[in-house]
């Protein structure tokens, strides 16, 4: 910095670089914000602290923006937390600890996500300032491990408990997540009234707009899905399941796709269709496209009962 207290050239291009990004990416141009991230890290310009801040953006876009699972993601994390430390800065650890923890999970990497998730919870715990509803996030991601490991009253115990936390941080939008995942959960459970009474706890006028209006749609619509199969209401799913996929599609969401081609596998099995085993196996392949592991050992599962997928 210059005795006037203006930023070095060379600083000032990283600076602007990083706000280029974040302007990307609140327009949802991942790719783009993707290919201008990168080059903005291979400038020996950009201070530290721009450094980590941009290393977590790209680990953010890869694994929740593209919805990529992939090492880079989660190596982009490493360096962001790895930086935030040596920096002092605590809340760049904790936003880059919760994106790691996304990068992991999407590669399966169940003990990484886990450490991050506790991590993030353990830090918090002594300064909850360093992120708004960060408490919320690291519950939903330890519920969403257990559920993987078949724990799932303990995932139904954890996301109970931050149903206090969205009231405590009045957060309405994630206190309709909870509800979503607890319906989930309780279907897990074999509670079907259950987890349509999660259901109805929820306020769609609280999620009808904003950027994530579209993906919670997709879910919300996936989720009533599942529990409207549960409750053997076919006629009311295959719609749900029908109108759903093709928002997926329209979004490129491969884990929602794959997901509504199991319920419509699932439902053309229970009503007797000879497209049960098209379904399946179209099912099974958009999982694997999707690069998910939990989805595709969670459809094998779930499709045993209609086709035997080897």
């Amino acid at each position: 910095m210059g005795s006037g207290g203006s930023l070095h050239a060379g600083e000032q291009l990283g600076y602007d670089g990083y706000e280029r990004l974040l302007k990307l990416l609140e327009q949802r141009r991942f790719d783009e914000a993707l290919i201008h991230g990168r080059v903005l890290l291979e400038s020996p310009d950009v201070g530290l602290l721009t450094r980590a801040k941009t290393h977590n953006l790209v680990c953010w876009t890869l694994a929740e923006g593209l919805k990529r699972p992939t090492p880079e993601a989660a190596l982009h994390g490493e360096e962001a937390v790895r930086l935030g430390d040596a920096l002092g800065e605590r809340s760049i650890t904790v936003q880059a600890l919760l994106n790691l923890a996304a990068a992991t999970y999407s590669l399966a990497d169940w003990a990484g996500a886990r450490a991050a998730y506790e991590r993030v919870g353990s830090l918090l715990a002594q300064e909850p300032s360093l992120l708004p509803y960060g408490r919320i996030l690291a519950a939903e991601g330890l519920a969403q491990l257990d559920m993987v490991a078949g724990r799932y009253p303990e995932a139904l115990a954890r996301l109970e408990a931050a149903v206090a936390l969205c009231e405590l941080e009045e957060a309405p939008f994630m206190l309709m997540e909870i509800h979503r995942r607890r319906a989930l959960l309780l279907v897990r459970l074999d509670q079907a009234e259950g987890a349509l009474g999660a259901l109805a706890l929820i306020d769609e006028v609280i999620v009808a707009d904003g950027p994530r209006a579209l993906w919670w749609k997709t879910h919300l619509g996936f989720t009533r899905g599942q529990v409207e199969i549960a409750l053997g209401h076919w006629k009311t799913a295959r719609p749900l399941a029908t109108n759903t996929l093709a928002l997926a599609r329209e979004l490129g969401d491969g884990p929602v796709i794959a997901e509504c081609l199991t319920q419509l596998a699932l439902l053309d099995g229970l009503e007797g269709k000879r497209d049960a085993k098209r379904r399946a196996h179209l099912a099974l392949a958009a999982a694997i496209q999707s690069g998910r592991r939990d989805v595709v050992a969670d459809i094998r599962a779930r499709l045993a009962k209609v086709i035997d997928l080897g």
